[in-house]
């Protein structure tokens, strides 16, 4: 009987499968996986985070993570080709060139992690007593998972391109059990280091499950075949316009992160990390969503084949399923604090969390477009993306320490940068708003333009 239940159950779940389609039913798999993490992950964020990191240093955590993201920059520009053509050899069935590539990327981690840490040995100590958070081990873990955060992408790119999607959701629905306890077991012995070490080891867990799916492509039978004299300058062509999109992401969010913790008060800060866990959930859609949306696009891109409609549909659910949440959140976000006493502290931060739920909406939308832009290698949204993150980030630093210019500006424009008293949650976070609203009007503009001459070719050669 319980047979004839899974074979039917089998059948059901196929049909499902063939009227959405393979994109929006793994798009589907790893939204519910990826969910069914995250009620770990924000016991984590929400509770275990809160009763262990001390008020003085949870405002700490989230700029300390993304340091290590900023000294492992080269790493991640470097390893930033290997999985557009991990992606491209897979689908050409390419895996002699495959094989050669994957290996390279040992050799390219190893050297680079290296420099990465004699980096870190000279830059970390003056960012910790700006941050006011003592070293110990700290230097250590945050290297090594700035390291390991910067090449898990290019590991998982490998068995994303080979569409290996249930080991993936398999190893996303361990991986979050596998940092609960790794954290309840390090965190009440130092808190803050301890709740690095649970972010390593799901890392590099994931590391090794990327590794182990594609191990007969990597150390199987298949011979090696050099692949940088055929494609090396289409490689390097694609790394350049990459590397922006990495340095610019990466220093948006350090930057942001950064300033909360550095100009305002403790209680600041850490309030902007309670309401963050919860904008977060914001972006949830669209990371599943992209995360499928790029393999399937790449793909379509090589068979010179279009796939704008899913385009359209990714970036419109992961908008409006954001949006949705910051309208929830809007009218019950002040009694989902007072339901711990943690959390009642930060009760009056409801309105920033609305706000950061809908940004969060928009940057998730925007990254799909991103994503499907970079699997077709096109990069002229950077002309308007880099110029409004740099001008974000420039406000963000220039207007909350205007003091720094006052020898090259007038009087004038340094009082009136005091006026603005930009030292506050609310400007800095209606800064980080509205640059994403921009961002997200030219994006559409773009897409506009670019739909337009699509159906003017398609006009003129009919």
């Amino acid at each position: 009987m319980f047979a004839n239940f899974t074979h039917w159950v089998n059948r059901k779940m196929v049909r499902v499968k063939e009227k959405m389609g393979p994109f929006w039913w793994y798009a589907l798999v790893f939204f519910c996986v990826q969910r069914l993490s995250d009620v770990i992950n924000a016991f984590v964020g929400l509770y275990l985070v809160p009763r262990y990191v001390d008020k003085s240093e949870l405002g700490a955590v989230l700029p300390l993570g993304q340091i290590g993201s900023v000294l492992s920059l080269p790493l991640a520009i470097l390893c930033a080709p290997f999985a557009k053509f991990l992606n491209a050899y897979a689908t050409r069935g390419e895996f002699g060139k495959l094989k050669q590539l994957l290996r390279d990327v040992f050799f390219v981690i190893v050297t680079f992690s290296i420099l990465t840490f004699v980096l870190a040995h000279l830059f970390l100590p003056l960012v910790f007593s700006r941050m006011r958070i003592q070293n110990g081990m700290l230097s250590f873990l945050i290297v090594t998972l700035g390291v390991l955060g910067a090449i898990a992408p290019v590991f998982g790119s490998a068995p994303q391109a080979l569409k290996k999607f249930k080991t993936l959701a398999w190893a996303g629905l361990l991986s979050a059990p596998l940092r609960l306890a790794t954290m309840m077991i390090f965190m009440p012995i130092r808190a803050l280091s301890g709740y690095f070490v649970g972010q390593i080891v799901p890392q590099f867990y994931s590391i090794v499950v990327s590794v182990f799916s594609v191990r007969r492509h990597l150390f199987g039978e298949t011979q090696s075949i050099p692949y940088w004299r055929e494609d090396g300058k289409e490689m390097v062509r694609y790394a350049i316009p990459v590397a922006v999109v990495i340095v610019l992401g990466t220093l948006q969010g350090s930057i942001e992160n950064f300033v909360i913790r550095h100009r305002l008060p403790d209680i600041d800060s850490a309030g902007y990390y309670m309401v963050s866990r919860f904008a977060e959930m914001g972006s949830y859609m669209g990371a599943s969503v992209s995360f499928v949306l790029f393999p399937f696009v790449a793909e379509r891109h090589e068979q010179g084949q279009t796939s704008s409609r899913m385009l359209v549909e990714a970036m419109f659910v992961s908008l409006m399923c954001g949006l949705t949440l910051a309208a929830f959140f809007h009218f019950v976000g002040g009694r989902i604090l007072s339901l711990t006493e943690t959390w009642r502290a930060y009760i009056t931060y409801v309105p920033q969390m609305v706000l950061l739920t809908a940004m969060f909406a928009l940057r998730a939308s925007i990254g799909c477009f991103v994503q499907y832009e970079m699997a077709c290698a096109r990069f002229r949204f950077l002309f308007y993306q880099g110029g409004l993150i740099a001008l974000e980030c420039l406000l963000l630093y220039g207007l909350t320490g205007y003091a720094f210019f006052s020898p090259w500006l007038p009087a004038s424009w340094i009082n009136w940068m005091a006026s603005l008293n930009a030292a506050r949650l609310d400007f800095l976070l209606l800064t980080m708003f509205w640059s994403s609203m921009l961002c997200f009007c030219f994006v559409l503009i773009h897409l506009l333009l670019r739909f337009q001459g699509e159906h003017r070719l398609i006009r003129d050669s009919n």
